[in-house]
């Protein structure tokens, strides 16, 4: 299995980071227009769940230890 090296901490921090903003920005939308909630519940339902892939030595791979 391939795997790929040129992931920095600095790279998953923000992707973390923009994730927390996208789902700041979907629950600001879902309370201030209430009547939107049945069609994201609706969207949400039909998007397959993707297999994560555990990487068992992540912390070393990545100098978190």
């Amino acid at each position: 299995m391939p795997t790929r090296q040129n992931i920095t901490l600095d790279a998953v921090y923000q992707k973390v980071v923009d994730l927390q903003q996208d789902i700041i920005q979907l629950k600001k939308s879902l309370i201030e227009e209430p009547e939107i909630r049945g069609d994201f519940i609706i969207r949400m339902k039909d998007i397959e769940q993707e297999k994560s892939i555990a990487v068992e030595d992540f912390g070393k791979r990545y100098g978190l230890r």
